[in-house]
């Protein structure tokens, strides 16, 4: 569980975290705030966990053993995690969320009336 960035109670799970955005953010269920993790950190340690992969696989295919591709997933599926357990959440004022939620619901075919 992470803290809230408003009350500090340990209330964000994981997964709320790491799909957190400004159109669906993480909730408080303790002080009812919204808050998100900022999508270009992820962005970067996605990237990094790409080349990772790719760079294993090639070293792997060069070698013609296995062992590099497992170790080069690992630590790379392992660097992913700790990117986003080290990426901060921030507060999201109420009216952005709604804001933002209306641009993002006909994306996903759901339209206000």
């Amino acid at each position: 569980m992470y803290a809230c960035p408003t009350c500090n109670a340990s209330s964000i799970t994981f997964f709320r975290k790491w799909l957190s955005y400004p159109a669906l953010p993480a909730y408080c269920a303790v002080c009812g705030s919204y808050s998100h993790a900022h999508r270009s950190s992820g962005g970067l340690g996605l990237v990094v966990v790409a080349l990772g992969i790719t760079a294993s696989g090639f070293l792997a295919s060069g070698l013609q053993q296995l062992w590099p591709l497992l170790f080069g997933t690992i630590t790379a599926i392992t660097f992913y995690i700790s990117h986003w357990h080290r990426t901060q959440l921030e507060v999201l004022a109420p009216e952005l969320v709604s804001r933002a939620s209306l641009k993002f619901l006909p994306q996903k075919g759901v339209f206000p009336l």
